[in-house]
């Protein structure tokens, strides 16, 4: 169990922003665009799991959310740095999509990484869809390849599969902002 040191900046190493859905209804929270069933989270890492803010754990931060979100997504680009990124590739050897996952549930905090859409921008195009299912996985479809809602099932499997689920949301990033553009729906 974590202990919330709000004295010292050796704190704000901990501080993590991730995908969450929206019915988790975290205390410390902000808004993705567009997205209706998925909100961004704040709270901390312990070193094995994120852990949303209590009420009285954000109120006792002092922040706005703006301010902590900044601080926050500084820390996401060590997340992606620690994300395994595996390419799908059809028979013409044409990537198909990209998967993230990781053993540590910080793939819903990696995607949020500043420099995510350009770390992915060359192999997949400058803008790309996402499918964030679980804290342990996303899934990265470039735009010119074919139409996302093709790997439903792989993304409902991943969303079901999991005690951290976190949307069924697709979500578009380019120009490195992230936006909810349609949902996966289940069978």
């Amino acid at each position: 169990m974590w202990v919330l040191d709000v004295t010292g900046l050796a704190a704000e190493s901990e501080w993590r922003v991730w995908l969450e859905p929206k019915f988790m209804q975290p205390a410390a929270s902000g808004p993705v665009r567009g997205a209706e069933r998925t909100v961004l989270a704040g709270g901390l890492w312990d070193g094995q799991e994120l852990n949303a803010f209590s009420k009285s754990q954000w109120e006792t931060l002092g922040l706005d959310w703006a301010s902590f979100e900044r601080g926050a997504l500084q820390q996401a680009a060590w997340d992606l740095e620690r994300v395994e990124v595996r390419l799908d590739r059809d028979n013409r050897k044409v990537i198909r999509f990209a998967e993230l996952r990781s053993k540590e549930p910080l793939v819903a905090s990696a995607v949020l990484a500043p420099g995510f859409g350009e770390r992915f921008a060359q192999t997949l195009g400058d803008s790309f869809f996402v499918a964030v299912p679980s804290r342990y996985q996303a899934f990265i479809f470039p735009k010119l390849v074919g139409d996302p809602r093709e790997y439903t099932d792989l993304v409902v499997k991943g969303y079901k599969a999991t005690v951290y689920p976190v949307s069924l949301e697709l979500f578009e990033v380019s120009g490195g902002v992230l936006r909810a553009v349609g949902v996966f729906e289940m069978p």
